[in-house]
């Protein structure tokens, strides 16, 4: 009983204290950080990067598990990748979130070069995005697994609107897919979730060559204008398919709930309230060196 305790109270206070620690990062002419990527190379686990309005011509890599990525106005926010490889990479990352940005102009000629491309990432979050004029405009390669995509305008892109190599469990929905060569290319993908997007004017709708993706949730799968099927697997099949568009929605992007700017940290740092509202780590070691020690002298009487 005493120990369960005593693991709930670390536990609450290694919470409070990752929750003191996540800093807002802004971007913009006059912020702090002039760049995305600075702000990005600057970020820890847990940071939001807030982007103001304007044009960023910029090709980002992301490193860096559990950041938040997020722009004020999907329209008026514009990354350009000034046909130069992907424009957001996120690679051997987990837990990433990308909103709120148009996100154009990718370069290259690989299948894997995109608007957004994930790299043997994880369970990263892409929501309420604009990719036009991409070569590939989400690109999901080479075991990047359990990753959602939805609430985005995937459009006249060149090759392909949403491109799946070799990943599986990842949820694609609530899209509007549209004037690209291939709405959706499945390669080598497994177990993948397609449903409720609007497969609009593509060239060719979808290609599944594993047939082994699903194309509805049981009761709905996804609206096709024209119809023409799915090419590749002979299973792949949307057997719900709808009768007119889905009215794709804005996702909510969850953040840490309690925030502070980088600025009034360094403020805190200065006053030296920090100290006083944050232990640190150090003080979290001795704090657990102490709890244990107790544990064994309670076990010795």
């Amino acid at each position: 009983m005493v120990s369960s305790k005593i693991l709930v109270g670390i536990c609450i206070i290694m919470l409070n204290i990752g929750i003191a620690n996540a800093a807002t990062l802004n971007v913009g002419q006059g912020q702090t950080y002039p760049t995305i990527q600075s702000a990005i190379d600057a970020a820890k686990t847990g940071d939001v990067i807030s982007v103001a309005e304007g044009t960023y011509s910029e090709n980002l890599v992301v490193k860096m598990n559990g950041i938040s990525i997020i722009g004020k106005n999907k329209e008026k926010t514009i990354i350009d990748g000034k046909k130069t490889g992907s424009v957001i990479k996120i690679e051997q990352a987990n837990n990433v979130k990308v909103a709120g940005f148009t996100i154009q102009n990718s370069g290259g000629s690989g299948q894997s070069d995109a608007g957004i491309s994930l790299y043997r990432a994880n369970n990263n979050f892409v929501a309420n995005v604009i990719l036009v004029n991409n070569v590939v405009g989400i690109s999901i390669y080479e075991g990047s697994n359990n990753n959602i995509v939805s609430g985005n305008e995937i459009k006249s892109n060149g090759k392909h609107g949403v491109f799946i190599f070799s990943s599986n469990d990842n949820k694609i929905y609530n899209n509007n897919i549209q004037k690209n060569k291939f709405g959706f290319y499945g390669d080598s993908a497994k177990t993948n979730h397609i449903y409720s997007n609007n497969f609009i004017d593509n060239n060719d709708q979808a290609y599944d060559n594993s047939g082994m993706n699903s194309w509805d949730d049981g009761k709905s799968g996804n609206y096709w204008s024209p119809n023409k099927g799915i090419l590749g697997g002979k299973n792949a099949k949307d057997n719900f398919p709808l009768p007119k568009p889905v009215t794709i929605k804005e996702e909510v992007v969850p953040t840490p709930v309690e925030q502070k700017t980088q600025e009034t940290k360094q403020e805190e740092t200065a006053q030296g309230e920090t100290a006083k509202s944050t232990p640190g780590f150090t003080g979290i070691a001795v704090l657990v060196s102490l709890i244990v020690i107790g544990l064994l002298k309670a076990k010795r009487k």
